[in-house]
């Protein structure tokens, strides 16, 4: 993945949103719920958050979004809050479609728009600029973002002589190292690393996300392993207990190197318009690899 990929698809981006954007009377959009933090996210970036009705429990970023009314999470979601709060529209993802069919016997629109691909960063962007009327600055956005991901790929670009095969790591059960979660090749994270030069490890997952056990781990044998610790508060202390864990898995060339990293911040797991801090911590992470090297 290439700054000339990026462009490619900024353009692709726009041209969606062309076609779309006359679709819907954005006029009309005045109460909006966000089903998902990266909407909200998206929404409070646009400069549109006077016009969000509610989010869910687990909309925190920016602040002032826990001060919203909340209408539940992913697996109960309050119906009767929502229908309460009448809202012109309610925005989720693919994995809403069971409330989405509730909300429609009710007269309540749900846009879902899909959430796992860089790609989709983009369009969820432009597809919410559309709807809330504000076209020009989520291509703006859109933009800042592309230039953000394309500085932080050139400061990867020709650091490395063959791409760092990274295992990344969404979920396990610690300290026993089971059931262990990574991301497949068409995901955000995997695209993203890949932007940096990197490669993912478990390219060849047929799912976007999976628990692998201990024998397609060794087999694959990654160059470096990225944990990633979602909002939680890391020390030195921490990071040596994290690499005890690992040492049971002390045939692997990552944990004999002791290349082992993880990222905590709240934004990693959000493919939101903070995806740019990612990049910039996985090209720390090349930076830190080939220092170690």
């Amino acid at each position: 993945m290439t700054r000339l990929f990026l462009y490619l698809l900024l353009a692709a981006v726009l041209l969606f949103g062309c076609q779309t954007g006359s679709q819907k009377p954005a006029h009309a959009v005045q109460r909006v719920i966000s089903l998902s933090p990266h909407i909200t996210e998206v929404i409070y970036a646009l400069g549109q958050q006077d016009k969000l009705a509610a989010v869910t429990d687990f909309c925190k970023y920016p602040p002032q979004a826990a001060r919203k009314p909340k209408i539940g999470g992913l697996l109960n979601p309050n119906l009767e809050r929502i229908i309460t709060l009448r809202p012109d529209l309610l925005i989720g993802t693919p994995a809403h479609e069971e409330l989405r069919q509730k909300l429609k016997a009710e007269g309540l629109p749900c846009l879902l728009i899909p959430n796992d691909r860089l790609s989709d960063v983009f369009t969820t962007i432009d597809t919410i600029g559309a709807v809330l009327n504000c076209r020009n600055r989520a291509r703006q956005l859109v933009r800042q973002i592309t230039d953000s991901l394309n500085a932080y790929a050139r400061l990867s670009a020709g650091k490395i002589s063959e791409p760092i095969r990274a295992m990344l790591v969404i979920g396990r059960d610690a300290p026993e190292l089971k059931n262990i979660t990574v991301a497949g090749r068409e995901t955000f994270l995997s695209e993203v690393w890949q932007l940096v030069g990197g490669q993912n490890a478990f390219a060849d997952l047929p799912v976007k996300y999976a628990t692998v056990n201990p024998e397609a781990i060794q087999t694959h044998n990654p160059d470096c392993i990225i944990e990633f610790k979602f909002g939680q508060k890391w020390d030195e202390k921490k990071d040596r207990e994290n690499r005890k864990q690992w040492s049971k898995f002390a045939m692997l060339s990552a944990v004999q190197k002791e290349r082992i990293f993880v990222l905590t911040g709240d934004y990693t797991l959000i493919p939101g318009p903070r995806i740019f801090k990612l990049a910039r911590d996985y090209s720390r992470i090349v930076k830190r690899f080939n220092m170690e090297k």
